[in-house]
């Protein structure tokens, strides 16, 4: 008796383990900070001096993993936190998992996740962006005018790809009782594999808590290695049922690794605004340099312009500083920034 015990005891504890051997979880983070000069912060041309998050990427910490359930089919999840490495504060407004948290199911019929996650043309832009949509101030705030929310929460996402091409739906529910479109969100993206590149397009469209189309935005691009060069090229058309402005946006850039350890990076961006004409032109560079497989060290720089027509930009989250007459007037406005920054950056 007490040798069937055992015996079963360690039948459970090997079982134990095996499953245990089907699961793989992961523990990663960035932490991204440096110090960055900025001019024209203010009306009357005031510079800055600030330690700040980092040019190369969003500070963050997250787990994520998989567990085989057999037959192909797999569980998966990411949990991602986002922070301010020079507050210690948690970003996306005090979110715990402010950058992701999704779990789902992926088997042969591609790969489907519920939860907070990144839209389609969120996706499609990181991928033909010379930075990656990262922490590079004025060419990614440009971006994030347009897209509605680069990350929606009570979202359901369907992933899938068949050789060189992909695709993705996506919907974010409103959760509005009454009315399913208040706040709710749909989109879409594709993508095909040439070689070492690629190209893509995506669309979304975003409504707001009256179920108007606040943001319609879709874009396409792509990006090819050349030699030592890997070169950028992006265009992104952004509507509103709110009012008659419109934006194109083109992007081009390329990145270059002048050896092992160092890499050049640079990108032009131009905005052209219509129906309240008006442009923002953008060219920024980034220097990086490898301290080792997980540590490196950059000099980044970005110089911005625009004309008196851009102003009237209502989606401009991050606009200039704007002075004002009593009659609301604009009497006067901060026409151009020059900013420069020197980080470094740590994975785990």
């Amino acid at each position: 008796m007490k040798l069937r015990c055992i015996l079963s005891g360690c039948i459970a504890a090997l079982a134990s383990q095996a499953a245990d051997a089907q699961s793989n979880i992961i523990l990663y983070g960035r932490i991204d900070t440096g110090i960055r000069y900025s001019s024209n912060q203010d009306i009357t041309g005031g510079k800055l001096l600030e330690v700040t998050s980092g040019a190369s990427s969003g500070s963050r910490w997250g787990v994520k993993g998989s567990e085989d359930l057999g037959g192909g089919m797999k569980a998966v999840f990411t949990l991602e936190n986002g922070f301010e490495p020079d507050t210690g504060k948690a970003a996306q407004s005090g979110r715990l998992f402010g950058r992701q948290a999704w779990l789902g199911l992926s088997g042969s019929l591609g790969t489907l996740t519920v939860g907070r996650q990144y839209s389609p043309v969120y996706n499609v832009e990181f991928a033909n962006e010379p930075f990656g949509w990262a922490n590079v101030y004025e060419s990614g705030f440009i971006y994030d005018n347009y897209t509605g929310g680069n990350r929606w929460d009570n979202s359901v996402l369907y992933q899938y790809k068949g050789g060189h091409l992909s695709g993705t739906l996506m919907t974010g529910f409103g959760e509005q009782a009454g009315s399913n479109r208040n706040g709710s969100k749909v989109g879409g993206s594709i993508a095909y594999e040439i070689g070492l590149g690629a190209v893509s397009a995506a669309y979304q469209q975003t409504h707001d808590v009256n179920g108007v189309a606040d943001h319609k935005v879709w874009t396409a691009g792509g990006f090819y290695p050349l030699g030592g060069f890997k070169l950028f090229l992006s265009y992104l058309n952004h509507r509103s049922d709110l009012m008659p402005q419109k934006n194109d946006v083109w992007a081009a850039g390329a990145s270059y690794a002048a050896g092992p350890a160092v890499e050049l990076y640079g990108g032009f961006y131009y905005d052209r605004q219509r129906q309240q004409s008006g442009n923002k032109r953008t060219v920024v560079g980034m220097f990086n340099y490898k301290l080792s497989k997980r540590t490196n060290v950059y000099l980044q720089a970005d110089y911005s312009k625009i004309d008196a027509g851009y102003v009237s930009n209502l989606f401009d989250v991050y606009a200039f500083p704007v002075s004002r007459d009593a009659s609301g007037v604009v009497s006067a406005f901060v026409k151009t920034r020059t900013s420069a920054m020197v980080g470094i950056r740590h994975q785990f």
